[in-house]
């Protein structure tokens, strides 16, 4: 197979056709467009245009090499939000080193610049977003600008950044200018009033919107200095970022808009975490080291469109996925694809692709001296969790992950220690998504799993697509105009036999609704179908029971009432809350949940997820009443649960008199909110922004968490959440699911606040599971060690006596306690038996209720703490038992507990001759 570029002509300045020896010339600066479909390189010389999917050279401009003109140093896209021109569909600023910017379109072509020519008759397939061709895209010159009072000695340097639809910013040595996308001149700063280092500068810029506006500029010599301006446009002064504590030698930055987070990578290999205030600052949230080898310095940086994850690239070759707190996802070392191998790829350049499955890395390959001896790219695929793109009861409750042009769903069952019950290869069930919905709507951008986990639905560039695990067959709409008459905006979710979708239906001239499909029947537009008409496009979605909750992007929550008959469902308005009143973001919103503790009286307050803070957010009006009569939207007030999540979930537990849990993730730690039937009654927000919340349970698993398996009281994730699609493909053992048991940390929670009743109603719902025993096992260790730990507790006060109370209720009470005095030190036994009247009165029990193996067990202890005489008499009496119950194994036991013990024990060792004398006897 081969294909032929067609780029068509192409009309700028001072160009010619492209030569084989220009199209090889290295590229000196990378830039993604807004939506991660194209990128842009830049050349001395030249100007590229590439597709991302696939990675195709789809236009490019060559310039006559004039020494009074320079050459090309940089290029940034142009915010799509400032466009005025409808026949563009993008903009590129080009930097030249001798002060000019040229003004580069980029627009759509009508035909296809790739078709696929065979000599016969040839069929094949088209992968993800090829199903209409190859799109189109072209490149030309329309203006050029000068930077004012430029002069040789003072020509541009590599710097140049996008500051969002106000104006773009060009570094010179002497100054840093700001302009509109028309190329009026705004504002001019002198670089001397920004750093005191003359030789120095300015490498990269980064800008953060805000109340106040905070420009970041990295200079060469590896320092980083804001400049600030408030609303009336003054400016600040500048100021080193963190202070003395910052290291000395930054090398790279990068922030996202959504997550508001700055990540500076230095010259140690060090990634430092800063989160943007509110009302301007920035805070250290952590300090990333890589692990995997000491002399790296980081070199490029890329957040995920969504900010959930940042990519970092390191001069050894290592690309390492962090999520957007920090923890550690996923790690790669690229290998040279040059003839010589001892080169060292060091990216250069990072970009996401649309849906962030894909990673395209551009790299300076070095070799040990540092000198840099060629390039090459490389494409990571990656599969996603679910729960990253919709927050729902499906999502939160089992692991979905998805690729390019798969859904991966796992079966395996839950151990205790996270192993899986089934054999590897039957671990996951593998749905690949039909080439005629992928070609065509390339990424997915939504996954839902319906409650029972049999259904699965996603979203892409255009209308959706639900799979069965029933039938295991697809179900799409019949046609294609049908198909991309609408686009999943906001999210889908299912509500017991319909498929919700938050759309933008373009039949409607781009009508922001909400769409109700029904399971059982074909998808169709024209047939059927319930549709809620939105005030604007929504952002994120949640249902709880028959109430659904759309945040629009006017910030309007908005509250309805579902009501179903069978195959006919009603939606019926019942209130707006206005979010934007309480500071809410609507465009950095990740997920919106209802309060559990508000479902109750039906009182609005929402868990809302914005960036990487919890905020619970409440209605202020007091006749909610009117408020839904009239329709006008209520003010509202936040509380911040926590400024650091990387995702929440409420999980329904209804076990004992615990009603629900509230779920987030710090990027270290789990963080759970238990919320009590008297809480939910009451409809309070107490377990979450009161006094409580300080008590709030917390989990530390040894891996990324994806799902909550409320039901058998675990959190559940893999060793990577972001995973190399390949490693899904060749093997699915190389995904080992893990679970965290958790049960143990609300039991004792739950003892410490007294609250024995509700901790054994809780215990008794999960008694007859496998793993019980060892969770109750965990329970008593905790609590043993924890109290053991302390120097003086008062005995009103104790946990531990409350732990046995708890325990005795249930069968395996004996060997709980066996196995935690075997598995803890033995400076604790005296502690622990303490609270059961003894070891000899322990062993009696043992005896009386017929349990020999735990008594035998047992019998190490009754040596260690109790007298020769009580030991004596024990092992007797447990003998005797054994001998009648023609137990050999155990009597075997018994007696080489016997031979071992007499070795040390001279007691013992009499005892064990007295036996022997009456068995020879």
């Amino acid at each position: 197979m081969s294909a032929d570029a067609r780029p068509g002509a192409d009309h700028g300045r001072s160009k010619r056709p492209v030569c084989a020896d220009a199209a090889r010339a290295e590229v000196v600066r990378w830039a993604g467009s807004p939506d991660g479909l194209l990128l842009a390189g830049v050349a001395r010389q030249c100007v590229y245009l590439w597709l991302a999917k696939p990675f195709v050279l789809l236009s490019s401009l060559e310039y006559d090499a004039v020494e009074e003109l320079g050459e090309i140093v940089d290029v940034v896209w142009g915010d799509p939000a400032a466009q005025t021109d409808a026949v563009r569909c993008g903009t590129l600023f080009v930097v030249l080193s001798a002060g000019l910017i040229y003004d580069i379109a980029v627009y759509q072509r009508d035909t296809p610049v790739l078709e696929y020519r065979f000599d016969a008759l040839h069929y094949f397939a088209r992968g993800p977003g090829e199903g209409n061709g190859i799109r189109g895209f072209g490149i030309i010159q329309k203006r050029t600008y000068r930077l004012p009072a430029t002069q040789p000695a003072t020509r541009t340097t590599a710097a140049a950044a996008a500051a969002g639809r106000e104006y773009a910013a060009v570094a010179t040595r002497s100054h840093i200018y700001r302009l509109t996308w028309a190329g009026a001149l705004v504002s001019c700063t002198p670089v001397a009033e920004i750093h005191d280092n003359l030789v120095a500068h300015v490498r990269q810029m980064a800008f953060i919107h805000g109340a106040v506006r905070q420009e970041l500029y990295l200079f060469t010599d590896g320092a980083i200095r804001v400049l600030a301006a408030g609303p009336g446009g003054e400016k600040a002064g500048a100021q080193l970022l963190g202070g003395a504590g910052t290291p000395a030698r930054a090398t790279v930055l990068a922030y996202s808009p959504v997550s508001r987070m700055l990540a500076v990578g230095m010259a140690t290999g060090e990634v430092v975490l800063y989160a943007a205030a509110a009302g301007g600052g920035l805070e250290l949230v952590a300090r990333l080291a890589l692990g995997h080898n000491g002399d790296a310095q980081a070199t490029a940086l890329a957040w995920t469109p969504d900010g959930s994850a940042l990519a970092c690239g390191y001069s050894t070759g290592h690309v390492v996925v962090r999520s957007a707190l920090g923890y550690e996802l996923n790690t790669t070392r690229l290998a040279s694809q040059h003839a010589r191998e001892y080169l060292v790829p060091a990216p250069v350049f990072l970009a996401w692709a649309p849906g962030a499955t894909r990673l395209y890395v551009f790299s300076d390959c070095v070799d040990a001296a540092g000198t840099a001896c060629g390039q090459q790219g490389d494409v990571l695929p990656f599969a996603r969790a679910a729960l990253g793109t919709v927050v729902c009861e499906g999502n939160a409750r089992r692991i979905c992950l998805f690729s390019d042009e798969k859904v991966l769903l796992y079966l395996g069952g839950l151990e205790a220690h996270g192993a899986a019950s089934l054999q590897p290869e039957l671990q996951w069930h593998s749905a690949h998504i039909p080439p005629g919905y992928i070609g065509t709507n390339w990424p997915i951008r939504y996954v839902a799993v319906d409650d029972d986990g049999q259904h699965v639905a996603v979203a892409g560039r255009r209308g959706v697509a639900h799979y069965s695990m029933a039938t295991f067959r697809w179900r799409m709409f019949r046609s294609q105009q049908q198909e991309a008459s609408f686009t999943c905006v906001g999210g889908l979710l299912w509500y017991q036999e319909h498929l919700v979708v938050a759309c933008v239906n373009h039949e409607c001239g781009d009508t922001p609704q909400v769409m109700f499909f029904p399971r059982s029947r074909p998808l169709d537009t024209a047939g059927n179908v319930q549709t809620v008409v939105l005030e604007a496009p929504a952002v994120a979605m949640s249902c709880h029971n028959s109430t659904l909750l759309v945040l629009c992007r006017n910030a309007v929550l908005y509250q309805y009432a579902i009501f179903d008959d069978m195959d006919f469902i009603q939606v019926s308005f019942r209130r707006a809350v206005d979010l934007g009143s309480a500071g809410i973001d609507p465009l950095r919103v990740r997920s919106l949940q209802w309060a559990p503790s508000a479902q109750f009286e039906h009182r609005p307050a929402f868990l809302v997820h914005e960036g990487t803070t919890l905020h619970v957010v409440e209605e202020q009006a007091a006749g909610t009443a009117a408020v839904a009569a009239d329709g006008q939207p209520s003010p509202a007030r936040a509380s911040v649960v926590s400024a650091c999540v990387e995702f929440a979930v409420t999980t329904g537990v209804n076990f004992g008199n615990m009603h629900s849990m509230v779920w987030w993730f710090s990027g270290r730690e789990l963080h759970a909110a238990l919320v009590s039937l008297e809480d939910f009654m009451d409809g309070g927000t107490g377990p979450l922004t009161g006094p409580a919340r300080q008590h709030a349970m917390q989990v530390r698993p040894e891996f990324y968490p994806v799902a909550i398996s409320a039901d058998r009281g675990m959190a559940v994730g893999l060793d990577q959440d972001g995973v190399l699609e390949e490693h899904v493909m060749v093997g699915l053992a190389r995904l080992p699911v893990r679970a965290k048991l958790y049960l143990h940390t609300v039991l004792d929670r739950l003892l410490s606040g007294r609250a024995e009743q509700d901790a054994l109603m809780h215990a008794a719902c999960f008694e007859h599971l496998e793993f019980f025993a060892h969770a109750m096992e965990m329970l008593l260790h905790d609590v043993l060690e924890r109290e053991a730990d302390a120097e003086e507790r008062a005995a009103d006060a104790a946990v531990l006596p409350r732990v046995f109370r708890l325990l005795e209720h249930f069968a395996p009470f004996h060997e709980i306690v066996v196995h935690c005095a075997r598995k803890t030190e033995a400076a604790l036994w005296p502690r622990l038996f303490a609270c059961v009247g003894g070891p000899a009165r322990f062993f009696r029990q043992c005896l009386a209720a017929g349990r020999l193996e735990t008594a035998t067990q047992c019998l190490i202890i009754l040596q260690t703490l109790e007298s020769a005489a009580v030991c004596e008499a024990g092992v007797l009496a447990l003998l005797a038992r054994a001998v009648d119950a023609q137990n050999a194994r155990l009597t075997t036991d018994i007696l080489r507990f016997l031979s071992i013990a007499a070795e040390s024990d001279d007691a013992v060792r009499r005892l064990l001759a007295r036996l022997r004398c009456n068995g020879a006897a």
